[in-house]
């Protein structure tokens, strides 16, 4: 999940783009926008390009680029921030109409003559994908939400069918909204997580895939869900084996001599090639294996008075999961 931020005067918002993100900007991104100020350049898609490097929020400065990702890519995302005005960086009406066949000569009149391109990516949000927008979509505007309403028959309508309401509206220069805005934008809970378990979400991606990533995430944010425990334990043996199978993949001999045996002799052939240490990760690795095999299947739990798994079982194996999915880092770096 991702920040999609959509402002067509991006050279000249860089102060907004640091101060709003201050938290996910890392020393090298800070860096290079400071740089890129000091030579005054003008060139939005290098910045862009620096700010995406966070792979925690992406940029667009032309309506027909923003309204493709609202269109294909709008689950990607967990906040959608997006300046209200885009006539700055022009575009043409057929440019939008390749994108969106439903783009006809009275959407155009209705939204880009009037500059409110960012409407008609609110009304695809909405109307078209169902989105639930009331705590993910906020405009950027140049005047108050009273006054940015004043004539707006599309957001009047939807803030009289409760879809959208006039907290959404974030006017520039006023830093009770900025500020409004910047703890939302630090206080999103995915948003957050990802950038906190970063290190681990890559590794998984790099040498599993997307999917691997997504389970894993998906344990943390509702690793405190005493309703879905069996879920979590189910996603984390996933992880557990996708890491396994991978391991068999580049250590060498592993799939010869244990073949896609996951288990418990698995975990011995390891330790006693010294792949794993005798007593942290081999204890970790039969920890994940026991509990998340036994009660994260979809069969009903076995019969057991004296042990059920709760949320801080949850916790203790993710735990243990992040030491594995850094060694796992590791053997893939040394055996690529």
């Amino acid at each position: 999940m991702k920040i999609l931020y959509v402002e067509d005067e991006l050279v000249t918002n860089i102060d907004q783009i640091e101060r709003l993100f201050e938290k996910y900007l890392d020393d090298d991104v800070t860096e290079k926008l400071k740089a890129f100020k000091e030579k005054r350049l003008k060139r939005p898609d290098e910045l862009k390009k620096i700010v995406e490097a966070t792979d925690l929020i992406e940029i667009e400065y032309r309506f027909p680029d923003a309204l493709r990702k609202i269109i294909h890519d709008h689950e990607k995302y967990s906040l959608f921030i997006i300046d209200r005005n885009l006539s700055e960086s022009k575009y043409e009406h057929n440019e939008v109409r390749r994108i969106d066949s439903t783009y006809n000569n009275e959407k155009y009149e209705k939204f880009s003559r009037t500059n409110r391109e960012g409407d008609y990516l609110l009304h695809q949000l909405i109307l078209v994908h169902k989105v639930d927008v009331e705590k993910k979509f906020f405009f950027l505007t140049a005047y108050s939400a009273r006054d940015e309403l004043r004539g707006s028959e599309v957001i009047g309508e939807y803030i009289l069918m409760k879809q959208f309401t006039e907290k959404n509206f974030m006017e520039k220069g006023k830093e009770e909204d900025f500020d409004r805005l910047k703890g939302i934008i630090e206080n999103n809970e995915i948003i957050s997580l990802i950038h906190e378990n970063t290190d681990y979400l890559l590794i998984l991606k790099r040498h599993i895939d997307d999917e691997a990533a997504g389970l894993f995430l998906d344990v943390l944010h509702f690793q405190h869900d005493e309703s879905r425990i069996r879920d979590s334990l189910n996603r984390i043996r996933i992880v557990y084996e996708n890491i396994l199978t991978v391991c068999s993949d580049v250590i060498p001999d592993m799939k010869r001599e244990c073949g896609n045996e996951k288990g418990g002799n698995t975990i011995l052939w390891l330790k006693d090639k010294n792949h794993i240490d005798d007593l942290i990760l081999r204890n970790f690795l039969f920890s994940i294996r026991k509990i998340a095999n036994e009660f994260g299947s979809h069969k009903p739990y076995p019969y057991n008075p004296i042990y059920e798994p709760t949320s801080d079982t949850v916790r203790a194996l993710v735990y243990a999961l992040k030491d594995v999915i850094v060694w796992f880092g590791k053997i893939c770096s040394k055996y690529s």
